[in-house]
C-alpha cells in the first residue's frame, strides 16, 4: 500500500480531547512534539471553538495551532465519523494555502467586527452629537453651553472608539520582530502610563522573567490590563488619568513580594506563571457567566467604556503565539493569565530596556 503523508488518528466518539495515534505513515509530524493528554488545552484559544464545531459536524477539514515545545504550530486535520461514532482520518502540517485560507478568514470576521462598529457603535455617539449641536441653535447662555458640552462629549466618545478600533486592527497582525525585554521594565512603564493614583497599588509578586516579544504591544496590553482593573475595581476616587510627572504613578509605588503595599484601596498584581505570568487584582472580579465574553469586541459592563480593551489584549496575545484567559484570582478578582510565553534567561538588553523606560515622561528609575 501506498503509504499517506502525515499521522493517522483516532478520535474516541469525537471527543477533542482525546487523540489516538494510528500509525505513523510517512510523517512531516514529529510525533514525539504532539500532546500526549488535553489535546483541546493545546490548541490556541482562539481556534478551539472552531475545532469543537468541526468534530461535532460530519466531515472534518480544520485548520488550527497547537502549542508545542518548539512554538505554535500549524496542523490540518482531516477525517470522518465511522460507525461506531469516532472520527478517524489524518494529521497533516498546514500548508501554506491553508495558513493563508484562515488568515483570510480571521481579516473577513474582524472587517465583519469593525463593520458592526461603525454601522451602530460609531452611529449613536454621532447622532447624539449633531443632535444636540442643532438644539444649541435653539438655545443661548447656560442652555445651549449645556447641550454644546453634551455634543463635545460624544465626540470624545468617538474618539475613544475610533482609537480603539484602530488597535484593534493592528494587533490583528502576527509580530514579525521581536526582542528580549525584561518584563518587569515594560510592567512598570505600564503602570506610570496608566497613571491609577493613590488608589491603587501595583504589587510585583516574583522576580518577572525576561520574555521574547514586541515591546511595544505587549506594554499596550498591560495598560489595557491595567486601567480595566482600575475602572471596575477601585473606588470613585481612583480612575486612569494623565500621568502627573510628580510622582501620583511613579514605580516607587510599586512593591516586590507579596507584603501589603502602602495606601491603595485596590491592589493589583503581576507575577509568574509555569508557562507565562499574569495580571491580577483584589477588586470584585468578573461573573464566571461572562468570563466567555469578556474578550468579545464591544463587551463592556462599565459605562464610559469602549469595550474592546481586552478584545485588544487578546489580539496582541494571539500574535505573539500566546493564549490568555481569565479566572479567579487568590484574593477574589480578576486573574488574566498568559501562557505559551517563551522566557529567556539571560539577555543583554535588559539595562538598556530599564534606561529606556527611566527616561520617559513622567517616569523614573525603577526601585
Amino acid at each position: 500500500m501506498e503509504r499517506r503523508p502525515g499521522v493517522a488518528y483516532r478520535r474516541p466518539n469525537g471527543d477533542p480531547d482525546r487523540f489516538v495515534v494510528e500509525a505513523g505513515g510517512e510523517p512531516r509530524l514529529d510525533l514525539d512534539a504532539l500532546p500526549r493528554t488535553d489535546w483541546l488545552e493545546a490548541t490556541a484559544e482562539a481556534d478551539r471553538q472552531r475545532l469543537r464545531s468541526a468534530l461535532d459536524g460530519g466531515d472534518v477539514d480544520v485548520t488550527y495551532r497547537l502549542a508545542t515545545g518548539d512554538g505554535p504550530l500549524w496542523v490540518r486535520e482531516c477525517g470522518r465519523r465511522d460507525g461506531d461514532g469516532d472520527v478517524v482520518g489524518y494529521l497533516l502540517p498546514a500548508g501554506e494555502g491553508d495558513e493563508r485560507r484562515r488568515r483570510l478568514e480571521r481579516q473577513r470576521e474582524r472587517l465583519e467586527e469593525f463593520a458592526s462598529v461603525v454601522s451602530h457603535d460609531l452611529r449613536n455617539p454621532l447622532s447624539v452629537a449633531v443632535g444636540n449641536v442643532e438644539l444649541a441653535k435653539e438655545f443661548e447662555g447656560e442652555a445651549a453651553d449645556e447641550r454644546l458640552d453634551r455634543a463635545h462629549d460624544a465626540l470624545d466618545w468617538m474618539d475613544d472608539l475610533i482609537s480603539d478600533l484602530l488597535a484593534l486592527a493592528r494587533e490583528g497582525d502576527t509580530v514579525e520582530e521581536t526582542a528580549t525585554v525584561d518584563l518587569r521594565a515594560v510592567v512598570d512603564a505600564a503602570w506610570r502610563t496608566v497613571g491609577a493614583g493613590p488608589e491603587a497599588a501595583l504589587v510585583v509578586e516574583d522576580p518577572l522573567p525576561t520574555v521574547e516579544c514586541d515591546r511595544s504591544r505587549l506594554r499596550q496590553a498591560l495598560e489595557n490590563l491595567f486601567r480595566n482593573a482600575i475602572e471596575h475595581g477601585a473606588s470613585d476616587d481612583c480612575s486612569p488619568g494623565e500621568v502627573s510627572g510628580e510622582g501620583d504613578a511613579d514605580v516607587g509605588d510599586a512593591t516586590s513580594g507579596s507584603a501589603e503595599p502602602a495606601g491603595g484601596s485596590l491592589r493589583v498584581l503581576v507575577g509568574v506563571l509555569s508557562d507565562g505570568f499574569y495580571v491580577a487584582d483584589d477588586g470584585p472580579g468578573i461573573d464566571p457567566s461572562e468570563r466567555e465574553s469578556v474578550f468579545e469586541p464591544g463587551h463592556t459592563t462599565a459605562d464610559d467604556g469602549t469595550g474592546f480593551g481586552l478584545a485588544i489584549v487578546e489580539r496582541i496575545a494571539e500574535a505573539h503565539g500566546w493564549s490568555v484567559s481569565v479566572t479567579e484570582g487568590r484574593a477574589g478578582g480578576a486573574r488574566f493569565e498568559f501562557a505559551g510565553v517563551e522566557s529567556v534567561e539571560e539577555v543583554d538588553s535588559t539595562e538598556s530596556d530599564r534606561e529606556s523606560v527611566a527616561t520617559e515622561p513622567g517616569g523614573s528609575p525603577p526601585t
